[in-house]
């Protein structure tokens, strides 16, 4: 966590001489801190019409190499419409990196830690010129970290436009390094949170220029005021090629020294490189643990109505389904949610998630599956009341025992259901906020209802078979069926969208990502199919032997089709985080 502590600058007076006490000198260092800003000197200068003697004292005031930067930086202030943005020059870029040691060594990064990078474009075909690039945080008017954060790191200074982020606020979800489109935010593994550039807002306090554009020897950075609420966006600008789209979050930072038609023909060096992203496994945890979970009280309600046009004793049989389905549903979404927080990096910070429930679906998503979790287990209480009764003082529960396991029990069970339901959709919602085509609506939400489908089907036979008699064994056999339909349908989605062979619709973004599938991951890939076809041919066993073989053994074989089916959804997912495939700034190594 770093922390923001005031600049005392000693003057040579300020240096304790034999005489002067302990007292007296912080005495004199506070009255020296009291002093007013170099802002705060011109603006009482400009409203007292003496700015020759305030140019007079700045000077003698003014940092000792504030002449080699000072055309650098702007003027004025920003007005209300207006803020603080970097102005690159392509054509007096280097590439020399002097911008990156300098903000990596004052900004006191870790080694793997940057928050500016270099990258490099080519221009023309017959005689190609190189320009470099040198990118950091673009201080967005909508910035997409801003409104993500679950916690509200993030603030945007209504004065200079700076994005900032609150280490102290952090827990290092790492939410916002996938909202941003330009990777901005760097997560630090030894502080447990993220980071990023705040355009050295320190030095800019006292007039003094940003880290990066102090070193570089070119003079290509500066530091500009400009006017956000008049620009005008084309629906297909970018910064510089590759670069996302500008108007997912109206960047500040531009581009000069060549002109955009020609700049538009440049293409980047980094332009095919692509690495697997990370994985998120904790997160492919609570996800294919919620989704199971909520699927598996969906199937037990969807049994429930068709439940109107059984015999009665399948009716009483599934008072036993609804007992036992609320136990493993609750349990299954416990384990998700008590293993999402090993991927936070500040977990005893956790509390604070619901603070951003206004704007980020992260923070959406963790109070709805809590309350969830919460309606559910209290359901399962109510519903295993009747089971209890011997077990319970009859004086104090009488007249109680009979009544909520039919009513409340059963309502509370269906509330839990709608819960999980607009959870599962904030989870999905998550990834489509993003605005990364490979993670777009139709495609997130299909992989998350029809995982919930897959695993809430197997773990609902599995009930069945275990709990059941000869009168809900075709329930279960039609549970089963259903379930193998639904996961060959979605293995064939899969192939045709994400694993499988190129087709000649793809976007390029689809391509890309296939191609790093098959080679980067083909060995993920195989054990998601091979685990999705044991779980087939598991149930598949199952469904047949039921009225063969003793029910302990269909309870077992059913169990071991519902664990293989989930680590299939669980290796799906790891494949989704990591074949994502997006635009990206040049020289962040795609």
């Amino acid at each position: 966590m770093s922390v923001s502590l005031p600049i005392v600058q000693l003057s040579p007076q300020s240096v304790p001489s034999a005489g002067l006490s302990h007292a007296a000198f912080i005495g004199q260092l506070l009255q020296e801190q009291g002093e007013l800003t170099a802002v705060e000197r011109f603006s009482r200068a400009h409203d007292e019409g003496d700015l020759e003697r305030y140019s007079a004292e700045a000077k003698i005031l003014e940092p000792a190499q504030a002449r080699y930067y000072k055309s650098l930086l702007p003027t004025v202030t920003p007005t209300a419409s207006e803020q603080y943005a970097f102005e690159v020059d392509l054509d007096k870029c280097s590439g020399c990196k002097a911008c990156v040691v300098a903000c990596h060594t004052l900004n006191g990064l870790d080694d793997d830690e940057s928050w500016r990078r270099v990258g490099a474009i080519t221009i023309g075909e017959e005689a190609p010129q190189v320009r470099h690039v040198t990118t950091a945080c673009h201080h967005c008017d909508e910035p997409a970290c801003l409104s993500g954060c679950p916690v509200k790191a993030y603030e945007k200074d209504p004065i200079t436009g700076i994005v900032r982020h609150l280490d102290d606020q952090c827990i290092g979800c790492k939410y916002c390094t996938m909202m941003c489109p330009y990777e901005v935010p760097q997560y630090s593994e030894r502080l447990g949170i993220v980071r990023k550039c705040d355009m050295c807002t320190q030095r800019m306090s006292v007039g003094e220029a940003p880290a990066c554009v102090q070193a570089c020897p070119n003079e290509a950075i500066r530091i500009r005021v400009v006017d956000m609420k008049s620009r005008v966006l084309e629906q297909d600008e970018r910064l510089v090629p590759g670069a996302p789209y500008s108007k997912l979050t109206s960047p500040s930072t531009s581009y000069v020294g060549v002109s955009p038609d020609v700049l538009k023909a440049a293409i980047p060096h980094d332009w095919h490189i692509d690495r697997p992203a990370e994985a998120h496994w904790p997160l492919a945890m609570m996800l294919v643990g919620t989704q199971a979970s909520v699927g598996l009280l969906f199937v037990e309600r969807a049994l429930w109505l068709l439940s109107q046009f059984a015999p009665i004793e399948v009716v009483q049989d599934l008072f036993r389904l609804t007992a036992w389905a609320t136990v493993c549903a609750c349990g299954l979404a416990l384990i998700g949610l008590g293993v999402a927080p090993l991927h936070l990096g500040q977990p005893l910070r956790a509390w604070r998630i619901f603070l951003g429930l206004r704007t980020s679906w992260l923070s959406r998503e963790a109070v709805v599956l809590g309350k969830y979790v919460g309606l559910l287990a209290l359901a399962t209480g109510l519903v295993w009341l009747p089971y209890l009764d011997s077990y319970l003082p009859s004086v104090e529960l009488g007249p109680w025992v009979g009544f909520l396991p039919q009513s409340a029990g059963t309502l509370l069970v269906v509330a839990a259901l709608v819960l999980g339901i607009a959870g599962l959709f904030c989870s999905g919602m998550i990834y489509v906020a993003t605005r990364r085509e490979l993670w777009s609506g139709v495609r997130t939400l299909t992989l998350f209802f029809a995982s919930a489908g897959v695993s809430g089907g197997a773990w609902c036979t599995f009930v069945l078979a275990a709990t059941g008699s000869n009168a809900t064994r075709a329930l279960m056999m039609g549970v089963g069926l259903a379930t193998v339909l639904v996961t060959v349908a979605k293995l064939v989605w899969e192939w045709k969208h994400l694993t499988g062979p190129a087709l000649p619709l793809d976007s390029e973004l689809q391509r890309r990502s296939r191609t790093l599938i098959s080679q980067s991951m083909p060995g993920l890939k195989q054990f998601r199919m091979t685990m999705a076809f044991s779980g087939i041919a598991l149930l598949l066993h199952a469904i047949a032997a039921s009225s063969v073989l003793p029910t302990t053994v269909v309870a077992g074989v059913a169990f071991a089709a519902a664990l293989a089916l989930m680590l299939g959804e669980y290796c799906e997912r790891i494949i989704y985080f990591s074949s994502v495939v997006y635009d990206r700034m040049p020289g962040t190594m795609r």
